[in-house]
């Protein structure tokens, strides 16, 4: 392990000035690798503080980042910032404090499962492509519903048992 690693911090030079609080915007390359889309991480930020507890340090930190992201319904690029806050605690066997780690897995859950452009984004058209947003394609969409082939269903009814 490296000491000069920019997330790995010397266990005992915390605990002797009784903590440690730092800001510090490392390298989106550092984390790039935990989004889907190379270059999703466009900007990182992290307050990160160290308490001495009896035998441990807890880490106390926030990350807030800056994504880009595409509409889940037209595909249009657009950024976003969202952040969040964790904590972890690391016991005294330890001879440097990596927050490397935590800092990924809680960067990882920053982006949501779902992201729309606006609530009223119309998507694409399944038949041309074009984006319903910008243009009207004038495509007519003769899709039946999903229970179309159940409309001239006919069932039987089961006979009373005894009968």
């Amino acid at each position: 392990m490296r000491e000069q690693d920019l997330l790995v911090f010397k266990y005992s030079e915390i605990k002797e000035q009784g903590g440690l609080s730092v800001r510090l915007t490392p390298s989106p390359a550092l984390f790039s690798d935990v989004f889907e889309r190379p270059g999703a991480l466009k900007k990182l930020e992290l307050d990160l503080a160290f308490s001495v507890g009896g035998d441990s340090i807890l880490l106390e930190g926030k990350v807030r980042a800056e994504l880009d992201l595409e509409c889940s319904r037209c595909g249009d690029s657009l950024t976003r910032s969202f952040e969040d806050s964790f904590d972890e605690v690391y016991p005294d066997s330890l001879e440097y404090v990596d927050a490397r780690e935590v800092i990924r897995e809680t960067s990882a859950l920053l982006a949501p499962i779902k992201v729309l452009c606006s609530e009223s984004c119309k998507g694409r058209c399944p038949l041309c492509g074009a984006n319903r947003n910008r243009v009207s394609c004038g495509c007519k969409l003769d899709i039946p519903g999903q229970f179309a082939a159940l409309k001239g269903l006919e069932l039987k009814k089961p006979e009373k048992p005894g009968k």
